[in-house]
């Protein structure tokens, strides 16, 4: 009987395929949540930015004169405001 590399002895072949395959796949995990912490850190952003928005639209005329802005100035103002966090 002829032993060889498909029939018997020890297995490296298959070792060194599934640490190859382990490999993709951690990769693939960390891509994976790279991912999803850019969308979650998009998505927190777009919440704050919707509540500085409803924040400064909802004060007064007086209110935002007292900070220095007009109510048409509200969008840019805000914008300002996120760019500086």
């Amino acid at each position: 009987m002829t032993v060889n590399s498909h029939t018997g002895g020890p297995d490296t072949g298959h070792a060194a395929t599934a640490s190859i395959s382990l490999s993709k796949m951690a990769h693939g995990f960390v891509s994976m949540l790279a991912r999803i912490g850019v969308k979650a850190h998009s998505i927190v952003k777009s919440l704050q930015m919707a509540r500085m928005l409803s924040t400064l639209a909802n004060m007064s005329d007086h209110q935002l004169a007292q900070i220095g802005i007009r109510r048409s100035d509200i969008p840019k103002y805000a914008e300002t405001l996120m760019a500086e966090e």
